[in-house]
């Protein structure tokens, strides 16, 4: 039955079933980003799994830079387990599937699925989801790991890419697809991930914290919303 509503939907298996088909695509996680994004630290989280989860089982991995001279460097906690199999792009529009050398590497792999994810969820992320899935590729969103510097923006554009057809998910469900067989090799590479995820420096340790419902404010939300009405 799913294989037969995949076909209507034009879809490929959504499983992650096949490890040099699954495609890890982070967009402009930017350390210049941490003290104005909602929820950095989530976001840095899973793009330090999912970096990790690549280099152990050689698994593609995408890494999108917005306008370094500008933006500066990914997140450190990222940069610290970057292996040699990544493969680094900068951009200079939103959307990273328009900008030639991204698409050119995602089409040439031709990956069963896309694990989408970073910031800003309304901008770059977005515009990333909808041209891919326009063409055809499987984009699952990896919740916890996009975000923007307001939660509003953050919940409509996770609203609309699953409207427009996005399999939204969570880092922990991808590793645990990922992983399936308890007495698979891989399966305690994947735990190990789950189990032992660092601490990422969290600038708003006090504003709701281990929060990620898409309703909540971020800490840009809360200051404003404290504003005088004159203001």
């Amino acid at each position: 039955v799913h294989g037969i509503i995949n076909m209507i939907r034009g879809l490929k298996q959504t499983r992650l079933r096949n490890y040099g088909k699954t495609l890890f695509l982070q967009i402009d996680v930017m350390e210049k980003f941490r003290k104005l994004a909602f929820k950095y630290p989530s976001v840095v989280m899973v793009g330090r799994t999912f970096m990790q989860a690549s280099a152990k089982l050689n698994m593609p991995f995408f890494l999108v830079e917005q306008n370094k001279k500008a933006m500066g460097e990914t997140a450190k906690e990222i940069l610290e387990v970057k292996h040699k199999n990544v493969q680094s792009f900068e951009k200079f529009i939103m959307s990273a599937y328009e900008a030639p050398a991204v698409k050119k590497a995602i089409d040439e792999l031709k990956p069963d699925n896309i694990l989408l994810y970073g910031l800003e969820a309304h901008a770059c992320v977005l515009q990333t989801a909808l041209d891919l899935i326009d063409v055809g590729y499987n984009v699952h969103a990896v919740v916890d790991g996009i975000s923007s510097f307001k939660s509003l923006d953050r919940s409509v554009a996770l609203h609309r890419m699953a409207h427009s057809g996005a399999i939204m998910t969570t880092s922990e469900a991808v590793l645990f697809d990922l992983m399936r067989d308890s007495k698979s090799p891989e399966f305690k590479i994947f735990l190990d991930l789950v189990k032992n995820r660092i601490k990422v420096e969290d600038p708003f340790t006090d504003f709701q914290k281990g929060c990620l419902l898409y309703t909540s404010p971020s800490p840009r939300d809360a200051t404003l919303s404290r504003m005088p009405s004159s203001a």
